[in-house]
């Protein structure tokens, strides 16, 4: 007998979870959706086995009779109105008869069919007095009550309401970051765990989540890391069972968290704690539901940091693959971007600008694999100055970045770029090089040559060769910067190289530039500060 299988999914999640003024609500909304996928299948009476995906707000279900699957649906679409304020597309249910991949790539097409009928719709209401929510100010405000603990009372929505209840407070964590701790530390040492927004510092009036981690940053700055895993659909559309599809998509939600886990289980270290903190984990996840990531990490580690997520997501999604028999497959990599601002710049926006960012790296990774060569992670980063949001990408023969980088070990792509880990290592190695001959080669960038011809390149090389002189005075200084010069840049004159991305033109680079500019947030997790302070002149 035919069973069918219906696909919904959450529309706009992210709209969602950032309508709202704070960090802690975002939280709150995650935990919101967490605990949605999980308890409400099972409420309105779906057998645990039939439930093949039920996480990130994307469910496939499977019943026995298809006015059961759309039953289903339209009470599933209605509870999550009720619940988080947000809409749900549901897809026309498919018969699954012996072959399960091909019904689940139908179920996907009507999933996308609903999702396009629902586009730009929007429910309005209408009431002739009103008052608008002081939090995501769209919603209608229900309530008039204080946001938080010593605050004047506002005018409050139900969607903020209810976030706002989600969200961890005290000692008590929610599902959606218990999950998480528990496998930075284990769920037996979250008794004794400090998170960012867990209790009130240094007097402040409320807590505050982003001024945990922006204590750890002498400026104050914190990073936003955004991530999503690539060629996620033609993964899932390999899967022949329920049993693949329900393992893999469990699997994924863990891989993620131990790929952040990693890198935030060695930002604990007891040399990068601030004074006042005990087991406190200067993480917290924002977003994270299948292969999506939006979180809050310290500022110095941001490059290091995000490196490690890339390299930990490719060694535990290869072992999730191979574990649950899923054969002929790519090598599994994730894109990333890595935002870093001052802790009171609008998370929404910070997370625009990291999407951005993302889309560039994406893009640049997928053209390598269209192009034949081994798939590989990819990872952007924008710092956000003054009133920039995103910079827009050169199109000039000659550019002061190498960006986007890649997220692997080796060294050299043959004319695709370099790896995040050279900016790195030479951040250490330029340690004892004055800021101030480091700021006149940060400036001789911003005026670049039209072109490598003679005529253009000389003046500008005959400035580098001044300032090489200068630098020179002291021989471990010269040899530093030199060795940055070519490792970075290459043997082209003057030390450019060469770029070959297609389907762009060629064009030439230099990864010093990116360097200087991140200066601040590409130190090592695996060495102290002070590292980098003793031998700085």
């Amino acid at each position: 007998m035919a069973r069918y299988l219906l696909a919904a999914e959450a529309d706009k999640i992210q709209d969602l979870l950032f309508r709202s003024a704070r960090l802690r609500e975002v939280v709150g909304g995650s935990q919101l959706l967490s605990r949605f996928c999980k308890e409400t299948p099972q409420l309105l009476n779906v057998p645990k086995e039939d439930i093949i995906i039920s996480d990130g707000g994307s469910f496939r279900i499977l019943f026995d009779r298809q006015e059961q699957a759309q039953a289903f649906g339209a009470d599933l679409a209605e509870v999550y109105r009720r619940a988080t304020g947000g809409s749900l597309s549901i897809a026309e249910p498919v018969a699954v008869n012996d072959d399960f991949g091909k019904a689940s790539a139908q179920a996907e097409e009507n999933l996308r069919q609903a999702k396009r009928w629902r586009e730009n719709w929007k429910s309005q209401e209408h009431l002739p007095y009103v008052a608008f929510c002081a939090s995501c100010g769209v919603g209608l405000a229900k309530k008039h009550t204080a946001y938080h603990e010593n605050q004047d009372p506002q005018y409050l929505c139900p969607s903020c309401l209810t976030k706002g209840a989600e969200r961890a407070t005290g000692a008590e964590l929610g599902d959606f970051l218990r999950e998480f701790y528990g496998v930075v530390v284990g769920l037996n040492n979250l008794r004794t765990l400090d998170w960012p927004g867990k209790q009130k510092r240094r007097g402040c009036k409320e807590i505050d989540p982003l001024e945990d981690v922006a204590d750890y940053d002498p400026r104050r700055y914190v990073a936003y890391l955004v991530a999503d895993g690539n060629n996620m659909g033609q993964i899932f559309g390999k899967c022949q069972t329920p049993e693949q599809m329900r393992d893999l998509s469990k699997g994924l939600s863990e891989v993620v968290r131990k790929a952040l886990a990693e890198p935030a289980h060695l930002a604990m270290d007891a040399q990068h704690q601030v004074s006042d903190r005990e087991n406190f984990v200067p993480v917290l996840p924002l977003i994270l539901g299948g292969d999506d990531l939006f979180a809050l990490i310290p500022a110095p580690w941001a490059l290091d940091f995000s490196l490690r997520f890339c390299q930990v997501y490719e060694r535990e999604m290869k072992a999730l693959l191979e574990r649950i028999g899923l054969q002929e497959i790519p090598i599994p990599t994730v894109a990333a971007a890595v935002v870093i601002c001052k802790s009171k710049h609008p998370y929404a926006l910070a997370h625009e600008a990291g999407e951005s960012r993302l889309k560039e790296a994406k893009r640049m990774g997928k053209q390598r694999v269209l192009d034949g060569e081994q798939p590989c992670s990819t990872l952007n980063f924008e710092i956000v100055l003054g009133g920039r949001l995103v910079e827009p990408v050169s199109d000039k023969l000659l550019r002061a970045t190498l960006r986007p980088y890649w997220g692997t070990k080796s060294a050299d792509l043959n004319g695709w770029g370099l790896s995040v880990k050279q900016l790195l290592e030479h951040r250490y190695e330029l340690r004892s090089v004055p800021h101030k001959r480091l700021v006149e080669l940060r400036s001789l960038y911003d005026d670049l040559p039209e072109s490598l011809k003679p005529d253009s390149l000389d003046p500008w090389k005959a400035r580098l060769e001044q300032l090489q002189v200068r630098i020179g005075r002291k021989e471990k200084h010269r040899e530093a910067v030199d060795t940055a010069l070519s490792t970075l840049g290459g043997k082209e004159p003057g030390y450019w190289r060469k770029v070959d991305r297609p389907p762009q033109n060629v064009w030439h680079g230099h990864g010093l530039p990116d360097l200087l500019e991140v200066w601040d947030f590409a130190l090592d997790l695996d060495k102290n500060r002070q590292d980098y302070e003793e031998e700085a002149e």
